[in-house]
């Protein structure tokens, strides 16, 4: 949900800094946070966030006392606070949750990347080395998808330009394919927002669905005729393949060819149902809400959840998300050296 992670990466200034709320800790744990359905959604506008990142937003001030410089590689967290005080702003009318999130939208109009082939990006100066192998420099488009979201929003709120402009080229990297620098990806003939821009492609599914809703965000409030593409493509292509993030027990991270299936943690197949009941809100395809209610199904088996339990804990054995037990176990040492 958040993303981004690194092993050795706090969401602080260092060790013993406060931790931002609802930030998944090892094999994706949140303890009590259950992610919900936006109460605000609109079918055919911008409105309220597709998922309430509420729980995210504990204070309206800027910048949160976890902010620093972990902050600039996770750009997804300092998104989902901002749109948590966003939210927030919506439901009570405080000025102050507003003046909140547009610290967060300076911020994120300050950081990025201007001209280059990553035009519009945010860019990651660190290697991400654990499920997947991505080098730097590199944009993910999942923060594109969200921090998009978030500026339009912004715009809309307060009718600065910086903001709207900012969004459209946070699309950029949405045209670029992988190999090119961006996070275009083909998925059954369509496109896909890679959260993690790999070859072979990684199709992470709840980071794709995010990345759409930055493309259908700015489609709707900037009539722009390239996001409408990019959206209307990306979210065919995503219904299409829904029987494929379906193992018949339960929901897949992602596409990428692991040794062993990296089955969703329960925290994000809880999310991933969500995502899908917030699609078929706002698209009324009725394979979204299928698709959920079957995940939903499978989420009240204690056997299930047990059992995705279990293949979650193989998968992180064949494929350790700790840097130093990658470099001991034979099968992962080459790829983590």
């Amino acid at each position: 949900m958040t993303g981004e992670r690194q092993s050795d990466t706090r969401s602080g200034n260092g060790r013993g800094q406060p931790r931002p709320a609802g930030v998944p800790g090892p094999l994706g744990r949140t303890g009590g946070f259950r992610v919900r359905l936006g109460a605000r959604i609109a079918h055919a506008s911008v409105r309220g966030y597709y998922v309430d990142f509420t729980i995210k937003a504990e204070d309206p001030h800027w910048p949160p006392p976890w902010f620093g410089m972990a902050a600039h590689r996770m750009h997804v967290v300092p998104i989902q606070w901002a749109l948590g005080s966003y939210e927030r702003f919506l439901a009570s009318g405080d000025e102050s949750w507003l003046a909140g999130a547009r610290g967060a939208g300076d911020w994120l109009v300050d950081e990025q990347q201007r001209g280059g082939r990553q035009d519009g990006g945010w860019i990651k100066d660190f290697p991400y080395k654990h499920t997947y192998r991505v080098a730097p420099p590199w944009v993910s488009g999942m923060a594109q998808g969200q921090g998009a979201s978030l500026l339009v929003r912004l715009h809309l709120a307060t009718g600065d330009e910086r903001y709207a402009d900012a969004a459209l080229r946070a699309l950029n990297p949405m045209r670029e394919p992988v190999a090119a620098g961006g996070v275009g990806a083909e998925l059954d003939g369509g496109f896909f927002p890679e959260e993690y821009p790999t070859d072979p492609p990684s199709h992470v599914l709840n980071g794709g669905i995010f990345g759409l809703w930055g493309c259908r965000d700015v489609a709707l409030a900037l009539s722009d005729p390239g996001a409408s593409e990019l959206d209307m493509q990306g979210t065919e292509a995503l219904a299409r393949s829904l029987p494929r993030y379906d193992t018949g027990r339960w929901s897949r991270y992602d596409l990428y060819p692991h040794p062993v299936v990296n089955v969703a943690h329960l925290t994000y197949h809880r999310l991933h149902i969500v995502q899908l009941r917030a699609m078929a809100a706002i698209t009324a395809d009725p394979r979204f809400e299928r698709t959920a209610e079957r995940f939903e199904q499978y989420a009240a088996s204690r056997a299930r959840r047990a059992d995705a339990f279990a293949r979650k804990a193989l998968f992180r054995v064949a494929v350790p998300r700790n840097q130093r037990l990658a470099r001991a176990l034979p099968w992962t040492r080459e790829a983590a050296s």
